[in-house]
């Protein structure tokens, strides 16, 4: 293709680094001029002008753009780290009912997992994580009303029972319906 085109200049695209330097030198080897052959990285621009040169410009900043459904370039890196874990770890859904008044627990807990376990409730991981759950529910501290600290509280101590018992981190999200 370089014989039949003979370009006055070449810039290698598509490769890793050694891969762009060996086709710069089959460049040089076709005629291209050795001048004439920009093995460039990613936001490195080459400038031509109307006089036929042509020179490296100034770096320009690059990168990746994703694209998210409809949206491009919006997704943030708080959203690819939750995604990564949950494609890694999975996650730990937490559905805990509480009086209001008593900020007592009114029903047991009801887990859901998704790309973490498949247990049942009598398996042994799940039933420390109610107790987990339960414990953390009866201990609230000071602010027995504020859903907040409840919530913190079951992501905090659920956290780290299922980190210390199978070395995995889910996303947990602790959900306190009050009643």
């Amino acid at each position: 293709m370089l014989g039949l085109t003979r370009p006055k200049y070449f810039i290698p695209i598509h490769g890793e680094f050694r891969m762009l330097v060996q086709h710069g030198r089959l460049a040089v080897e076709t005629g291209v001029e050795p001048e004439n052959v920009f093995i460039i990285e990613n936001g490195q621009p080459i400038e031509f002008f109307a006089d036929g040169s042509a020179r490296r410009g100034g770096p320009v900043t690059s990168g990746y753009v994703l694209v998210d459904g409809l949206s491009v370039g919006g997704v943030g890196e708080v959203v690819l780290r939750d995604r990564r874990a949950l494609a890694s770890d999975g996650m730990f859904i937490v559905v805990v009912t509480v009086d209001k008044q008593s900020g007592k627990v009114v029903a047991k807990p009801e887990i859901v997992t998704r790309g973490f376990v498949h247990g049942n409730e009598r398996d042994p991981l799940m039933e420390g994580a109610v107790e987990h759950i339960m414990a953390a529910v009866e201990s609230p501290g000071d602010r027995t009303s504020e859903v907040g600290l409840l919530k913190s509280q079951i992501k905090d101590s659920v956290s780290r029972y299922l980190y210390e018992q199978t070395r995995r981190r889910p996303l947990v999200f602790p959900v306190v319906v009050e009643v």
